[in-house]
């Protein structure tokens, strides 16, 4: 079953990627404002982390929702909301940054949001070091109980065997059911005949520099 955008909003507009540092935030908030055509993403990474949703560009592909100008913001000063964006009926994703100090902002944006509700996710990569230590970290500094996205990977080395073997190290982690499942596009079609959950496939837009 493929990811649908029901699956990640729910009932709401606005929603908030968190987790450890290179879970895969941002690459999954590419990968919604690619694939759906009423998303945007906000970049609410202030601390000039490896990879920001800010400084990559999609070419062609749904270019315009990424502002251009959000590179030169790189001290942790909200000086704009995604208000406008949904009194238009978006969608919106903050893509936050990674760990402990990238939720820094967060009661910034939810105190200029005013009532807007915010629905919560951790993205967990249970190949990255210390995974488990670092999600716990980030689940005692989120203000309420969050969905959880499983993201296993191991960079260009992800098959269908990886993902089944990260997920087995998630069970291990003794965290909540992941409500989404990120895969690469290349596996999708092989992993969602031996898995239930909602499956969605990404391609990577993000490049690690040497």
């Amino acid at each position: 079953m493929i990811a649908e955008l029901s699956t990640f909003f729910d009932d709401e507009s606005l929603i908030a990627l968190t987790g450890p540092r290179g879970s895969g935030k941002t690459e999954i908030a590419l990968n919604l404002v690619a694939t759906f055509d009423n998303v945007q993403v906000y970049d609410a990474d202030m601390y000039k982390p490896l990879m920001r949703a800010r400084d990559v560009a999609m070419g062609d592909r749904r270019e315009g929702n990424i502002n251009p100008q959000w590179k030169y913001m790189d001290t942790p000063v909200i000086e704009y909301t995604p208000e406008v964006w949904l009194d238009q009926g978006l969608k919106v994703v903050l893509d936050m940054g990674g760990g402990e100090l990238g939720l820094v902002p967060l009661t910034t944006i939810k105190n200029l949001l005013r009532d807007r509700n915010i629905l919560f996710y951790v993205v967990v990569n249970p190949y990255r070091p210390q995974a488990e230590f670092l999600v716990r970290r980030v689940l005692s500094m989120l203000p309420e109980t969050p969905k959880f996205i499983l993201n296993p990977h191991l960079l260009d080395d992800t098959d269908t065997n990886v993902i089944l073997h990260g997920m087995e190290l998630y069970k291990e982690m003794h965290l909540p059911e992941p409500s989404i499942l990120v895969v690469l596009e290349q596996v999708a079609e092989e992993v969602e005949r031996v898995v239930d959950l909602p499956l969605f496939p990404i391609r990577r837009y993000l490049q690690m520099e040497v």
